[in-house]
Formats: C-alpha cells, sequence, structure tokens
C-alpha cells in the first residue's frame, strides 16, 4: 500500500504539471525539438494556472464535498461513539474540533476512536498527540481509544469495524474524504453517521479567484488524490 500512497502523489497536479515544464526545459535545449519543448512549457503553466484557481478546485471538490452536510444537532444522541480518522496535521486540527464539538454536545458520555498512522513514518505518534490534544481539552482519557496501526483506509475500516461492532458511531473525516470512507464502511456493513468538516469549498468569489494559489492548487491535489483513491477502491475491492 505504500506503492499506492506514492503512486497517488505521482498523480496529482502539482507534481505532474512541475515534470511537464521541466520536461519541456529540457527538450528545448535541444534545437531541433525547441519549437516542442516550447509547447510543452506553455501547456505547463497553462495547467498550472488553471488547477490553481478557485474556480477548477471547487469544481472538482463539490461533487465530494456536497454529499454529506454539517451533523446537526438533532442527531447528536444516534450514537455514543465517534470514530476519528486521521488525516495529517493540519487535517487532524480541524477534524478533532468536529470531535470535540460532538463531545461536548454528548456531554463528554461518548467514546472515541482514533485511527491512523503515517504508512511512510512507521512508529509516528500522530493518534497519541491527538489525544493528548483531546486531554488537554477536558475530555476523559479513558474515553479516548487509540487505534494506530492503520495506514490507509481500507485499513482503518477493517481495524474500526472490530471496535464499532454492529453499533452505530459518528464518522468524523474531511468532507472531501467523506464519500470515499462512506462507501467503504458500508461495504463492510458497518453503521457510520457522517459527521464531515475541514470544508475546503469557497462559497463566495471576488477578483482575486481568478488568480493563481497555492492553497487552490492544494485543493485540486487533495481531489485529485480522492478521485483516484475512489477509483483504485472500486477495481481493486
Amino acid at each position: 500500500m505504500i506503492i499506492f500512497k506514492i503512486l497517488q502523489q505521482f498523480l496529482v497536479p502539482s507534481f505532474f504539471v512541475f515534470v511537464l515544464i521541466l520536461a519541456g526545459l529540457l527538450i528545448s535545449l535541444r534545437r531541433t525539438k525547441r519549437k516542442i519543448g516550447k509547447i510543452l512549457i506553455a501547456v505547463g503553466l497553462l495547467l498550472y494556472y488553471f488547477f490553481s484557481t478557485t474556480i477548477v478546485s471547487n469544481f472538482l471538490l463539490s461533487p465530494l464535498e456536497n454529499k454529506y452536510s454539517y451533523l446537526g444537532v438533532e442527531d447528536i444522541d444516534r450514537a455514543d461513539k465517534i470514530v476519528l480518522l486521521l488525516g495529517g496535521r493540519e487535517a487532524d486540527v480541524l477534524r478533532g474540533s468536529e470531535v470535540l464539538r460532538i463531545s461536548h454536545l454528548r456531554k463528554n458520555r461518548v467514546k472515541i476512536i482514533i485511527s491512523g498512522t503515517n504508512p511512510l513514518l512507521p512508529g509516528s505518534e500522530e493518534a497519541l498527540g491527538v489525544k493528548r490534544f483531546f486531554v488537554s481539552r477536558g475530555l476523559v482519557e479513558e474515553n479516548i481509544i487509540i487505534e494506530g496501526q492503520s495506514r490507509n483506509t481500507l485499513e482503518n475500516i477493517r481495524n474500526v469495524k472490530k471496535l464499532v461492532e454492529e453499533r452505530p458511531f459518528f464518522l468524523v473525516t474531511s468532507a472531501y474524504h467523506m464519500e470515499r470512507a462512506m462507501r467503504e464502511f458500508e461495504k463492510m456493513r458497518a453503521r457510520p453517521i457522517p459527521a464531515p468538516t475541514d470544508f475546503k469549498i469557497k462559497r463566495e468569489y471576488n477578483i482575486l479567484d481568478f488568480f493563481p494559489d497555492a492553497e487552490k492548487l492544494r485543493n485540486t491535489n487533495l481531489a485529485f488524490h480522492e478521485y483516484f483513491g475512489i477509483l483504485f477502491y472500486r477495481l481493486w475491492y
């Protein structure tokens, strides 16, 4: 699965656009291929602009993020467990804030399962760091369970299913990742209740949204990453 993670990184725009521009520069050094090199550079720059705008990143993320909305207060009594799927430092903070919201609404009467680890850094302690964050915010340590073996979404689901069994639970992950996570949990006949967070789509536009932006390129990367994951899981599992 590490190979799968690496392949995902090769297929995101920030990587293949860079390769396209670099190839154009190298080819343009040869007099006989200079025109082809210039065309590749121009296409690469055009794609960089294209993928770095708010309009395009929103267009790619919308089908992923619009499928599930924020968890409503009326749903809070539907489960007594929260499953948090880790997703990197920035995402973990935003996903953790949703866990805190649900926990406080349930007056801290919930069990929290923190699932995931960094597949490229064996022995990393992301889950432990999130647990410490929750304890520092007043959550009961005994109510927090760490499942730190899962290296990807599929392993998250298989390992979490053993802990939640047939009972419903709140599933907390970023909105763009929720469709894939829900689909795979439901295949395992689990009963997740979506609690998406970390929404990336911008709802209002201004003139600056037509300028390239590194954050929007990152959002486009996330969308490509997620679509590839959905396709891969459909074909192989």
